[in-house]
C-alpha cells in the first residue's frame, strides 16, 4: 500500500519501529513530489515477490551481503541494550536468512558483487587489533619475519563530507559521512563498515581512486566538510601481518594497529607485544572528536578548532577540481551550479533508461533468433 501511494505521489503513512520495545510505535507521513524521478526502497525484504512486483528495477548486493547482515543485527541489538556474537548469528539468524531472503536475491535485474564475506570466507577477512600502548621499533621487528619484512611511511589527510539535513544523534559518526583520503596528491574514497567483536575489529573495506573534480562536485551538490584527520603512518609488514603505527595530529600518543587475515596470528602478535588490556575499538574520527573541547562547537556541527583547517582543505579541493571551482560565497551562483549538475544527472539517467530499453529489445531479438535456430536444428536432426 505504501509503495502504491508513493508511486502515485500521494501521502503515505510509513510505519516507525521502536528498537527498544521491538514493536512499531506509530506512523509518519511521507510524500514524493511529482518532480522526483527516482525513489529507492531499501531493506532485506525489498526483493520479496509480494513487494518487488511494484518496483521497476531490482538491485541486490550479493557475495558479501552476509557481512552487512551481521553488522545490522549487532547494531540493532546494541540499540536495544543486548549483545550477540557472530557465532550466535551463524546458528540462529543466518539459517533463516538463507531460507527466506537469499533466494530472492537471484532474481535481481542488477547484482553488485561484493567479494568480502567474513562468514563464508573467514580466511580473507581482515582482523584488526588497535592499541594505545607504546611499542618500540625493535619489539615490532621481533614479531615479524626478518627475511620478508618491509616498511613504508604514509602521510595522509582524511576529510569527512556530510550531506546537510541527515538526522544525527549529536556525535558525528563515520556512517553519516563520505570519507575522502588525500595522500600524495591523490584522492580516494574509503568505505568502512567495521564489525566489532570483543577486542577485534573485523573490517571489510572498499577503496577506490577518484578525481579531485568528483570531490568538488560533491561539495557543489551540498555536501559539507565537517571533520578531518591528519596523520602519519609507519607501516611494517611481512606478508602475514601488517603493523601500523599511526601518529594523529592533535593526539599526544600514537596508536598501533595489528592487521591480518588470520585471527590467531594477529592475536599472537599482539600478545607478543604485550598489548593485552590496552585495546580500543573506537574509530580515529571518534578519538579525534573526543579530544576536542566539549563546548567547542558551532551550529553546523563543526568544531571551531577544525573549522579554519577545513576551509583550507575545501579551497584546496576546489582549486584541484577544475570546472567545479567557483566562488562559494555567492548563493545565486551556488544554486545555479547545483541546478546545472542535477539537470546533467537527470539527462544522464534518461539516456541510460533509453539505452536500457534498446538493450532489452536487442537481447530479446538475439535470444529469439537463438531459440529459433536451435529448434530448427532439432527438427532437422
Amino acid at each position: 500500500q505504501n509503495i502504491k501511494e508513493i508511486r502515485n505521489t500521494h501521502k503515505a503513512k510509513v510505519p516507525c519501529f521502536d528498537f527498544e520495545k521491538f514493536k512499531r510505535n506509530g506512523f509518519k507521513e511521507f510524500q514524493v513530489s511529482e518532480e522526483c524521478g527516482v525513489v529507492i526502497f531499501e531493506g532485506v525484504y525489498t526483493l520479496h515477490p509480494a513487494i518487488r512486483k511494484s518496483l521497476d528495477l531490482w538491485i541486490a548486493v550479493v557475495g558479501g551481503v552476509h557481512s552487512h547482515l551481521i553488522a545490522r543485527i549487532q547494531r540493532d541489538k546494541n540499540r536495544a541494550g543486548f549483545s550477540i556474537s557472530q557465532n550466535e548469528i551463524m546458528t540462529t539468524v543466518f539459517p533463516l536468512f538463507q531460507q527466506y531472503i537469499e533466494p530472492h536475491l537471484v532474481d535481481a535485474h542488477l547484482k553488485i558483487q561484493n567479494d568480502f564475506d567474513p562468514v563464508l570466507s573467514p580466511e580473507s577477512s581482515p582482523f584488526v587489533l588497535k592499541s594505545t600502548k607504546q611499542v618500540s621499533y625493535q619489539d615490532i621487528l621481533k614479531v615479524l619475519d626478518g627475511s620478508k619484512v618491509c616498511s613504508s611511511v604514509q602521510n595522509f589527510t582524511d576529510v569527512y563530507l556530510r550531506l546537510p539535513g541527515i538526522p544525527s544523534n549529536g556525535q558525528l559518526t563515520e556512517g553519516e559521512c563520505i570519507r575522502v583520503r588525500i595522500c600524495e596528491g591523490r584522492f580516494a574514497v574509503l568505505i568502512r563498515e567495521p564489525i566489532r567483536e570483543g577486542n577485534f575489529i573485523i573490517q571489510p573495506k572498499v577503496d577506490f581512486d577518484i578525481s579531485a573534480s568528483t570531490v568538488a562536485g560533491l561539495l557543489k551538490l551540498g555536501y559539507q566538510a565537517v571533520a578531518y584527520i591528519e596523520a602519519s603512518a609507519v607501516i611494517y609488514q611481512d606478508g602475514k601481518i601488517l603493523i601500523e603505527v599511526d601518529h594523529l595530529q592533535g593526539v599526544t600518543n600514537p596508536y598501533i594497529q595489528i592487521k591480518g587475515t588470520n585471527k590467531e596470528i594477529v592475536s599472537s602478535a599482539a600478545s607478543s607485544l604485550s598489548l593485552d588490556g590496552s585495546y580500543t575499538t573506537k574509530s580515529y574520527l571518534q578519538i579525534i572528536l573526543e579530544s576536542l573541547p566539549v563546548d567547542d562547537n558551532v551550529t553546523a556541527g563543526i568544531h571551531n578548532q577544525q573549522a579554519a583547517r577545513l576551509q583550507e582543505l575545501v579551497e584546496f579541493i576546489q582549486s584541484q577540481g577544475g570546472s567545479f571551482n567557483s566562488d562559494l560565497s555567492s548563493p545565486i551562483r551556488e544554486n545555479s551550479s547545483t541546478d546545472g549538475v542535477l539537470d546533467d544527472l537527470q539527462s544522464r539517467i534518461k539516456r541510460l533508461e533509453r539505452w536500457n530499453t534498446i538493450n532489452m529489445v536487442l537481447w530479446t531479438i538475439l535470444l529469439s533468433a537463438l531459440v529459433g535456430y536451435s529448434l530448427y536444428q532439432k527438427r532437422r536432426h
